[in-house]
């Protein structure tokens, strides 16, 4: 949508006077460009909005401005916008989406009370026998490559076992005994995180210092109180049933959800802005790079992948901002209005999420008024999604 706008009059006066030194000309005709861009850069502002109010016309971030003509007479321009879509809005009741019952098996009890017993595992030293798969070495170790010193550590603690990613390294450690000293060569793999390392031969001069053999616990009551404050094995074992069965039903509930919101897309079809999609997929490949970065990935596969990452990411971005769209317009067929107390409430929520106070989180939306309507936006989307959960058919 493009809108043409024409300011008449004269050029405002630019307030107050000061001798000086001349200036060169190139000088002068420099900071003569500059003001006038900022004073251009104002009345286009100006006039836009105020134009834009009159006309009530609704649009979605920057406009693009062209065809600017700015003399002493008048201002002229065009503003290419983009507006918000034309929303026909199809079914949203009476959606369907599998709800999946939740059950906590006894394996999944099992194996959380197996990570409880490694949590607290204990390690005793081992003096009447010679290292086994399983052990754990406590050991000083220097390492070389291609015969090159390349690191040199003290008390490190290396677990023997069979599956690991330095094959053969445990293997060669089995039999060894506290104040003996091996060594131990493997050939580092060809997509070793180190690159100067990878598909080499490293050779690992490793003395031994202590053979520890790890210790879990009974499962018993004296186990259960180690662990907090339970009683009785029982008492433990009531509360990470709990535990389980609260992380199930809020999976279920959140595939339900993601359920019903894929049936409200097929439901209602219609044309998204290109400039709004490309904004939120630029947010997106942000994100993923970001995280790329926390893994340690190189910078160099970043950037080689970024085109892939981005063409993957496409159809995500597009799908947020049609559901977004969405949501909205239901919010306001269905005249959803929010109140002090949702606010309130996702204060509280967000305080417990990132540790601090209600009263500091609300006092940061306050003096942000941007990040507000940026929270607005999404308690409201959150109350829509409910009213459709709420007014869906749950199968099983």
């Amino acid at each position: 949508m493009n809108i043409f706008f024409s300011t008449l009059g004269k050029r405002p006066a630019f307030p107050g006077s000061v001798r000086a030194r001349p200036l060169a000309r190139s000088w002068r005709t420099h900071y003569r460009d500059a003001a006038r861009e900022k004073v251009l850069e104002k009345l286009i502002s100006r006039s836009f909005r105020e134009a834009a109010q009159e006309k009530q016309v609704e649009f979605l971030g920057n406009p693009d401005i062209r065809q600017v003509e700015f003399t002493e007479e008048k201002l002229t321009y065009e503003a290419f916008l983009e507006v918000p879509p034309v929303i026909k809005i199809g079914k949203y009741r009476g959606l369907s989406a599998e709800r999946k019952s939740v059950e906590v098996k006894s394996e999944e009890l099992d194996d959380a009370l197996g990570r409880i017993r490694e949590s607290v595992a204990k390690f005793a030293a081992v003096e009447d026998r010679a290292a086994a798969m399983g052990d754990f070495l406590v050991a000083d170790y220097t390492c070389s490559v291609d015969g090159k010193p390349a690191e040199n550590r003290s008390d490190e603690w290396f677990e023997l076992q069979e599956d690991e990613f330095l094959k053969g390294f445990s293997s060669q450690l089995v039999g060894a005994r506290a104040g003996e000293e091996r060594e131990v060569r493997i050939q580092f793999p060809d997509k070793f995180g180190r690159k100067e390392w990878a598909g080499k031969t490293g050779v690992f001069q490793v003395k031994v210092k202590e053979v520890k053999e790890k210790k879990l616990a009974a499962l018993d009551d004296e186990f259960a109180k180690e662990t907090g404050e339970f009683e009785t094995l029982d008492t433990l074992k009531n509360h990470l049933r709990g535990q389980i069965e609260t992380e199930k039903s809020r999976e279920a509930e959140t595939e339900f959800e993601n359920g019903l919101l894929e049936g409200l897309l097929k439901e209602n079809s219609f044309e998204v802005p290109k400039g709004v999609v490309e904004r939120r997929l630029v947010a997106l490949v942000e994100n993923a790079v970001r995280t790329l970065y926390q893994q340690r990935v190189p910078q160099e596969i970043i950037e080689k992948e970024l085109k892939s990452i981005s063409e993957k990411l496409r159809p995500e971005a597009e799908k947020q901002v049609r559901l977004s769209f969405l949501l909205d317009a239901i919010g306001k067929k269905e005249k959803l209005e929010l109140a002090e107390m949702d606010f309130e409430e996702k204060y509280k929520a967000l305080g417990l999420r990132h540790r601090q106070s209600p009263e500091a989180v609300k006092k940061y939306y306050v003096e942000h008024p941007e990040a507000k309507e940026s929270l607005r936006h999404q308690i409201l989307n959150e109350k829509v999604i409910q009213f459709i959960k709420d007014n869906a058919r749950r199968t099983s």
